[in-house]
């Protein structure tokens, strides 16, 4: 079977400022010290509020961190991230003003100052605290490393903090060559394999850890989430048992102990669990109901398990579970009904989320993880922007004049996948790539995507063409958004900048416009949901990955995952700066096809602005993507 995938493509964000230097950060106030005025400034329109970011142990913070300076008075917005852990804000005039700082891993510190005459600065410091439930990338064992293999360590630590997974494995894997006995050391390899989606390693290091250390409480949590994805109950529920016993209150620790002990039909210590978190877990105690209902189930406690169930149904009536929970109470309501006894021990619903989790991961073996069952860490108490959506949609309509201005080198590698996710063949192809994009009419947008070929017929790896995979981000532009539901889930990083996380996912009621497959002339709508990584500083789209939000039975589409990643473009002759796809990634479990396909950019040239850089449309073999017309609704 011969088929086509079709895409849309590029809208990224253009940079704006938000009423003051730079671009954004958060809320919730909680006043502390006055800052101490510093030196005369020199005539000017007003006075600068420098702010030092230190981390725990009061030394200047190594990763990047948000700040947001807030005119009481007015209620102006002024944004920065740090750089060398500083951030300096200047031209204020006199006022109180709310200081707010936000890191991945960090507790938001929020300090109010004020500015009483131009004629001083102010220099604040700012003393982050990190939060117990991010992952501690510290050597807990440096004292008994040699010299050599702490070095390492700490280099590779170094390279983990700011997400360049290349260089830390680089250097953990030698720290552990020289010393394989740290359980620090396969904690961190085993994080590190965790964030590029490799679960063999992932459970190699992480079991070499524990083995190292049985109270590496970082390490037995990773693992037992680990165990849970893979189906493994028991295993899971003995890792996080460790972990609850040393003390350690957390949530997910309790959610997967919770969760694994109702699979594996031990009903008294999923209640146990599952009552703990609805105890003590805050908003996260609405969902454990769920499972703390069907325990009760389970334990014969059949009115007080149609009670807890009730209430869980009342605060989340949209529950994609919401019809097996209405049969369970059916069941059980009979039950009290007719004084039977024997539970419907049988009927395991579940928290929805752990169990989407890992019915997906079992599903695609290989595959990198569904969006939905990542996990990514943001900040704590950081809260997004109200006009996040907004504001960041309005620049990427200045993008598509600059996405008509260039062409590039493609370089393509093609891999068909084993049922495990092992490479079989490797296909590469290099192609020069064109994108057109044109608005004849209010609210149409014309896209074409041209490849050349160095014959007539393009010489696609499995005859299997794909447009579009680099240039995602148009689901953000204002004739598109409207498609998904969106939310900011708030303050994470990308490649050691902070970046704000915004879920998105195709609404129900609207038609699937973005993507679609081509099977035999046949079109087959896609519809998606994904994350985007938005830079805090400028509001440039720096990653956005995407997942099905199902199948397409009909052709045997079982899941679908890109991975795009965005960049700046320099053109010097021109004095030029444009931001534009770097790379894209697709993996697709198609009938009994499985593949991997990565397309990367460079070379990149002007055209239409710049005589030097100028670059003509391909002459040979082209390749184009329909139209995308927002109006017609049929179109990517």
């Amino acid at each position: 079977m011969k088929f086509r995938l079709t895409g849309a493509l590029l809208i990224v964000l253009a940079s704006m400022v938000v009423g003051g230097p730079r671009a954004h950060a958060q809320n919730m106030p909680t006043t502390m010290g006055p800052g101490l005025p510093g030196t005369p400034t020199a005539t000017r329109g007003g006075a600068t509020i420098k702010v030092t970011i230190l981390d725990e142990n009061k030394k200047p913070l190594k990763q990047q961190s948000l700040v947001r300076v807030t005119n009481q008075a007015t209620g102006a917005m002024f944004f920065q991230t740090t750089s060398a852990a500083e951030a300096k804000f200047p031209d204020l005039a006199p006022a109180k003003y709310l200081i707010e700082v936000g890191a991945a891993g960090y507790f938001a510190v929020h300090e109010q100052i004020a500015i009483s005459d131009i004629a001083y600065d102010v220099n604040e410091t700012v003393s982050l605290v990190r939060d117990p439930a991010a992952v501690d990338l510290k050597l807990k064992d440096a004292g008994q490393l040699p010299s050599k293999a702490r070095k390492e360590a700490e280099k590779g630590v170094l390279a983990l903090e700011f997400s360049n997974f290349v260089e830390a494995h680089k250097h953990l894997e030698a720290a552990n060559h020289q010393y394989p006995s740290s359980s620090s050391i396969n904690f961190l390899l085993g994080y590190l394999a965790l964030q590029q989606k490799d679960q063999d390693r992932e459970l190699l290091y992480l079991t070499a850890a524990t083995k190292l250390d049985p109270h590496n409480v970082q390490a037995q949590n990773l693992l037992g989430q680990l165990y849970y994805q893979r189906s493994d109950y028991a295993h899971a529920a003995e890792a996080e048992e460790i972990v609850v016993a040393s003390g350690a209150q957390s949530l997910i620790a309790r959610n997967i102990l919770a969760n694994s002990y109702l699979k594996l039909k031990q009903y008294e210590k999923a209640r146990e669990n599952s009552q703990w978190i609805v105890d003590k877990g805050g908003s996260e105690g609405a969902s454990a109901r769920l499972v703390l209902g069907q325990a009760l189930a389970g334990l014969q406690k059949y009115e007080a398990a149609i009670q807890t169930l009730t209430a869980y149904l009342d605060g989340e009536p949209a529950s994609t579970v919401a019809p097996q929970i209405r049969a369970l109470l059916t069941q059980l309501r009979r039950q009290v009904s007719q004084g039977a006894a024997g539970a419907n021990a049988d009927i395991v619903i579940g928290d929805p989320e752990l169990t989407a989790e890992s019915e997906s991961l079992a599903a695609i073996a290989g595959m990198p993880l569904d969006i939905d069952a990542q996990k990514p860490s943001v900040a704590a108490a950081v809260q997004c922007p109200a006009n996040i959506l907004q504001t960041a949609a309005n620049p990427s309509k200045q993008l598509v004049d600059s996405l008509a201005q260039f062409s590039a080198i493609e370089h393509m590698v093609h891999e068909d996948l084993s049922p495990q996710g092992i490479p079989r063949n490797r296909q590469t192809r290099q192609f020069n790539y064109v994108v057109s994009i044109s608005e004849p009419t209010p609210g149409t947008l014309i896209i074409q995507e041209y490849r050349d070929s160095a014959g007539g017929e393009l010489d696609m790896p499995d005859k299997i063409t794909t447009t579009g995979l680099a240039v995602l981000a148009i689901a953000f532009h204002p004739l598109f958004r409207d498609d998904f539901e969106m939310h900011c889930e708030g303050l994470g990083d990308w490649d050691g900048q902070p970046a704000w996380l915004v879920h998105f996912r195709q609404i129900e009621e609207k038609p699937s416009r973005l993507r679609r497959y081509v099977v035999n002339r046949n079109n087959y709508p896609v519809r998606l949901k994904g994350r985007a990584w938005i830079r805090a500083d400028n509001l440039q789209i720096v990653h956005l990955e995407t997942d099905l939000v199902r199948g397409i039975p009909e052709i045997y589409l079982t899941s679908e995952h890109t991975s795009v990643t965005y960049g700046p473009v320099q053109f010097k002759r021109s004095g030029t700066d444009l931001w534009l796809p770097k790379s894209a990634e697709l993996y697709v479990h198609f009938a009994k096809l499985r593949f991997h396909r990565s397309e990367s950019f460079d070379h990149f040239m002007l055209f239409a602005t710049d005589a030097v850089d100028k670059a003509k449309l391909p002459q040979a073999g082209l390749t184009q993507s329909p139209p995308a017309d927002p109006g017609a609704g049929s179109r990517p």
